[in-house]
């Protein structure tokens, strides 16, 4: 960390102020809002801490001291006494399941630091009481049984009966397995002679349901749509609950179940000006006619990617770029590897970065030795920042075979919800100690909402301290609180090619800006997943304030 007083870039803007240079200036040279008196982290590359921030308009004028930035002002300044308060770059999610989890935010309950049984019970209750009598509610994963201190036992169709006897109740515990109860079975026809398997099976693992089974998904699929209407305002809460948790931008991949109606009440928000926070995605399965190597290849040829815009824009594709290269166990043809190296090589002839699902060591070094033989013949892969997520498990001698191809690392905390029993059977959480140590470019992101908690502190916490969600401590690849603020802003924003306009608060970017409610940099260490936003700011404007 270094501290110091910047009265020589106070004179440089000065002499940019005088001659109009600064693209924020379009009417005068005074700021249009000064805050003061704070604790400014810029997350320059000295890591810079300064007392005052100076804007204009939607762009950071100025940052130093409190006297400096108050010299610029005139009549019509707006100024804020932060009195001490910390402010910190608008943080960034480099890969979440954000449209998805839109769709059902209005139904949803949270547990992801819940660690009472009875409270997270009670919680589902307090949902159920503000929705239509006849609606369902969905706990969308984010949580373990071994979070809960007073109960972890798996639960009974019994218990969740006695807690909400009349409403469908959904619990989804990642992707492994989720629980119902009466009301919900019966919703979903499963309590007539039409299913007697699946209803055979339920009584047996009492309202449990598999993952990936044919009753998981005949309950998934007898959640109701959301009417327009109630899934615009179910989109608002979704970026009202990301705004308060600090997120000031996210990338959005897609995801299982998801289709292109996941992006019409994007579409309907960016069209009005209505989008708070600025929504990035990627071209993938889900929002285009792609599948077969032909439909992917043909999908990256007849669109573009968007470098340009700042609040709603697609430039990679991802997370899945061939689904044989997802194979488990992994066994992958020599005609696939070559079909995924005609996809890369399509994608690098249209300006398209990659963004690959990778959780095994084994396809990583497979995904690697392909995208060298491309960058041998196609050099100008290293400028798309190609980008492998998650990176679990990753050999020190991959780290570095993708930091020759100038790949970025997008480490993901779905790793936080490891419990004590899959760490000890040998889960490998990604090597983030290492990647660092070693130089690479890495950002975090959740992997949010079915598999993690969208929340970018439960994330800074767990590669700070190394807790699990459920405040154990298993995991050793850890970074300090400036590399871990680092990754969730100034690197995410390199990694969506908006550097020049994100993830700092430096001179001419963008005023993207968060007030904690506690010190980042001094809280102890289990405060960390704590802190929220009380003050969000995008370009200028404020689009959260606490009540």
């Amino acid at each position: 960390m270094k501290t110091k007083q910047l009265n020589h870039r106070y004179y440089f803007i000065i002499v940019l102020l005088s001659i109009g240079l600064f693209s924020c200036n379009e009417n005068n040279n005074a700021p249009s809002w000064i805050l003061t008196n704070g604790k400014i982290l810029t997350v320059d590359n000295d890591f810079t801490i300064v007392e005052a921030m100076a804007i204009k308009d939607n762009c950071i004028l100025g940052t130093g001291t409190t006297e400096e930035m108050l010299s610029l002002a005139n009549t019509s300044t707006k100024v804020t006494d932060l009195k001490g308060q910390t402010v910190i770059p608008g943080l960034i999610d480099n890969h979440m399941h954000f449209v998805r989890a839109s769709k059902h935010w209005y139904r949803m309950v949270r547990w992801d630091k819940i660690t009472s049984r009875q409270e997270a019970l009670e919680m589902v209750q307090k949902r159920a009481k503000k929705l239509p009598k006849d609606e369902w509610v969905i706990v969308m994963g984010g949580f373990i049984f071994d979070q809960f201190k007073d109960n972890s036992t798996l639960f009974t169709i019994n218990e969740l009966d006695s807690i909400l006897p009349n409403q469908p109740l959904f619990i989804q515990e990642g992707y492994s397995r989720a629980f119902v109860n009466t009301a919900a079975l019966k919703a979903a026809g499963l309590l007539n002679n039409k299913n007697p398997k699946h209803l055979e099976s339920l009584k047996k693992n009492n309202g449990m349901i598999l993952g990936r089974t044919q009753a998981m998904k005949i309950l998934s699929n007898a959640i109701p749509e959301p009417s327009i209407k109630v899934w615009d305002e179910s989109l608002t809460m979704a970026m009202d609950s990301l705004l308060r948790m600090g997120l000031t931008a996210v990338y959005d991949v897609g995801g299982n179940t998801v289709n292109l109606s996941f992006y019409e009440s994007i579409k309907r928000f960016a069209a009005n000006d209505a989008l708070k926070i600025r929504f990035f995605y990627s071209l993938n399965e889900q929002n285009s006619a792609s599948g077969s190597v032909e439909e992917i290849i043909n999908e990256l040829q007849n669109n573009r990617p968007n470098f340009k815009d700042l609040q709603n824009a697609q430039f990679g594709y991802g997370e899945t770029v061939y689904r044989p290269m997802r194979a488990r166990p992994f066994k992958v043809t020599d005609e696939d590897q070559e079909h995924f190296r005609n996809i890369v090589t399509t994608a690098i002839k249209n300006d398209w970065q990659i963004h690959e699902h990778s959780l095994q060591e084994e396809k990583v070094k497979t995904m690697l030795d392909n995208l060298e033989k491309v960058a041998e013949s196609y050099p100008e892969m290293k400028d798309l920042r190609f980008t492998i997520a998650h990176t679990n498990g990753m050999s020190e001698e991959s780290i570095q075979r993708a930091i020759n191809l100038n790949m970025v690392f997008a480490v993901h905390s779905s790793s936080r919800l490891m419990s004590k029993k899959r760490y000890e059977s040998g889960a490998k959480p990604p090597p983030i100690k290492k990647i660092n140590k070693m130089g690479g470019i890495w950002g975090l992101g959740s992997d949010g909402t079915t598999v993690a908690s969208p929340n970018p502190f439960h994330t800074i916490d767990w590669v700070i301290s190394g807790r699990n969600i459920a405040g154990n401590k298993y995991m050793t690849q850890l970074v300090s609180r400036e590399d871990a603020l680092r990754a969730h802003t100034a690197t995410n924003a390199y990694l969506l090619f908006r550097e020049k306009d994100l993830g700092s608060l430096e001179t001419g970017k963008r005023a993207d800006f968060i007030v904690l409610n506690k010190d980042y940099m001094t809280i102890p260490n289990e405060e960390i997943k704590n802190l929220h936003s009380v003050l969000s700011v995008i370009d200028g404007k404020i689009v959260y304030a606490s009540k």
